[in-house]
């Protein structure tokens, strides 16, 4: 029986191409971390902006399907939204600078905007302020319609 002719020394990479390769990729790597990193800000200020906007319209929804007030209130001193809505998750808003804007004719309290049965709401503002720019979420006295719009970035205050 006749077999394959065997080289030697022919199959396979040299150390050197394998230390070369890994070069290039170490390189590569150690050149796209920092550009990920500038993502990251934006990427937290959008899901916390996204995150706060969801818990509005199912607080509103809720104040809507049980009759009773719903609100979402924001604890400066632990940098966290609260919902009144059971079993709601906090909200982490580090490393942002919140403003809660109140209507002038609201009853709600200091960080806090309240929904009523009707679908309605004491009405307001959210201000998020972060690296990445700012984003501002607007709730509706009339309807507790929620509304989400990038702002220029500020500093913040």
């Amino acid at each position: 029986m006749t077999g394959a002719p065997v080289r030697s020394g022919t199959a396979g990479f040299s150390l050197i191409e394998m230390l070369v390769v890994l070069a290039v990729l170490g390189l590569v790597a150690s050149l796209a971390v920092p550009a990920l990193g500038n993502l990251l800000p934006g990427r937290r200020l959008d899901g916390t902006a996204s995150a706060v906007a969801g818990e509005l319209t199912r607080l509103r929804a809720q104040a809507r399907r049980t009759g009773a007030p719903a609100s979402l209130t924001f604890d400066p001193a632990r940098a966290l939204f609260v919902s009144s809505r059971p079993g709601a998750a906090p909200i982490a808003a580090a490393d942002l600078a919140v403003t809660v804007l109140r209507s002038e004719a609201s009853r709600a309290g200091p960080g806090e905007i309240r929904f009523l049965a009707d679908g309605g709401s004491t009405g307001g503002a959210i201000r998020l302020d972060g690296r990445a720019g700012a984003r501002l979420l607007s709730v509706s006295s009339l309807t507790g319609r929620v509304t989400e719009r990038v702002t220029e970035a500020e500093a913040p205050r």
